[in-house]
């Protein structure tokens, strides 16, 4: 699959004009719960800025330190590969309800590390819950939104020519691993026989346009 990155307004955040992604593959049948869930993709001068809604009547988030495993709650997830021509590595940015960041970086799941030097801060995570409102929350969803600055991407990629028709891949993903009903949710499919959302091999498109 693929999807068109378009620029975004800095001063209104206007993501009405943003194409939407839907996470709608659920693969493997670990329960009958299929969250309506979605995503969006979208590009400044600073970074990428990524905004995930899920709706859901009830959420879990139980984790609160950087690079907990927040998979096992409430989770929306974006996996991409900003450089795919010239470097295999790939990014895992996972997100509980109240922005608990869990990140990795490496080839696949058994070559990669936890990006333990990372200050949550520089990606400006915005939360439509926090700790203190987790407990009142009745839906109907849950959003996140946070940017990726281009200058931290180099940081591990070095320069990359980001702008219009440049290619990266990637995909989006809902989860709740421990959550009452568990559930596996996939953008673009994953054909595999267990739940595994590291498999880059099913990636899509991402690719930016003016």
């Amino acid at each position: 699959m693929k999807y068109l990155i378009y620029p975004l307004s800095l001063t209104n955040h206007n993501w009405e004009s943003i194409p939407v992604a839907f996470v709608e593959h659920f693969p493997w049948k670990t329960s009958e719960y299929y969250p309506k869930t979605k995503a969006q993709l979208a590009y400044s001068k600073e970074g990428i800025h990524v905004r995930l809604e899920s709706y859901e009547s009830q959420i879990v988030a139980l984790y609160e330190r950087l690079n907990d495993p927040v998979c096992k709650d409430s989770c929306m997830e974006f996996f991409f590969n900003p450089n795919p021509d010239h470097d295999d590595r790939y990014l895992n940015f996972e997100m509980n309800p109240i922005g608990t960041l869990h990140v990795g970086l490496g080839i696949g799941r058994h070559d990669r590390r936890h990006l333990d030097e990372v200050d949550p801060s520089v990606f400006q995570i915005k939360t439509s819950v926090t700790k203190e409102s987790l407990k009142d929350y009745q839906g109907p969803s849950w959003i996140l939104e946070y940017m990726i600055p281009f200058a931290w991407l180099e940081q591990y990629y070095g320069r990359i020519p980001f702008g219009e028709g440049h290619r990266m891949k990637g995909n989006f993903y809902k989860c709740g691993d421990k959550t009452i009903h568990p559930h596996f949710g996939c953008w673009n499919p994953v054909e595999n026989l267990t739940p595994d959302f590291h498999r880059p091999e099913f990636f899509g498109e991402l690719i930016f346009h003016s």
